[in-house]
């Protein structure tokens, strides 16, 4: 879905929340490459990050891919420039709500937004990485979400039932 997507929009420049270990990446980067578009990743994780930085070598797309280790709480208040396509997929659900005010700021009107596992994730994710993981709060945190996304004043969206859910949101005006 996420390579279609990109493949009808053609951004130029695509910001990722939540890398992990890149995988999400490197399906998206080749078809980044034939419009000419640029990745920017942010993990909070540094392991993690420097495991994608090492696939994203081995897959020939490093040179397409700018990641940047640290909270993407406080990073994503310091970009100046806008973004084409904004993918949000990272590990604790609970920051999904919270980052939402920002990452729409940083879009161009009339370009989407991407949530993945808008709904409860899988029983499959590794959650024991998590310190603080409390599925209520996780629970609550992502109908809090799903109810900005369903009312918000700045996005068209719809959930799809892809997975463990894929919210997609175009910005308006």
């Amino acid at each position: 879905m996420m390579q279609l997507l990109i493949r009808l929009l053609r951004p130029q420049r695509v910001l990722e929340i939540g890398t992990s270990i890149g995988y999400s990446i490197v399906s998206m980067a080749n078809v980044v490459k034939e419009s000419g578009g640029k990745i920017t990743t942010i993990e909070y994780n540094e392991q993690s990050a420097k495991q994608a930085i090492t696939n994203f070598k081995h897959a020939d797309i490093a040179e397409l891919i700018e990641v940047i280790i640290g909270d993407a709480k406080e990073i994503i208040s310091t970009f100046q420039k806008r973004f084409d396509l904004i993918f949000q997929d990272v590990g604790d659900k609970t920051l999904y709500h919270i980052l939402l005010n920002n990452l729409v700021t940083l879009l161009k009107p009339g370009v989407v937004f991407l949530a993945e596992d808008s709904l409860l994730p899988g029983r499959d994710m590794n959650v024991s990485k998590y310190e603080d993981f409390d599925q209520v709060k996780w629970i609550e945190a992502l109908e809090e979400f799903n109810k900005l996304m369903a009312h918000g004043l700045y996005l068209n969206s719809t959930l799809l039932l892809i997975g463990d859910g894929l919210t997609i949101g175009i910005k308006i005006g």
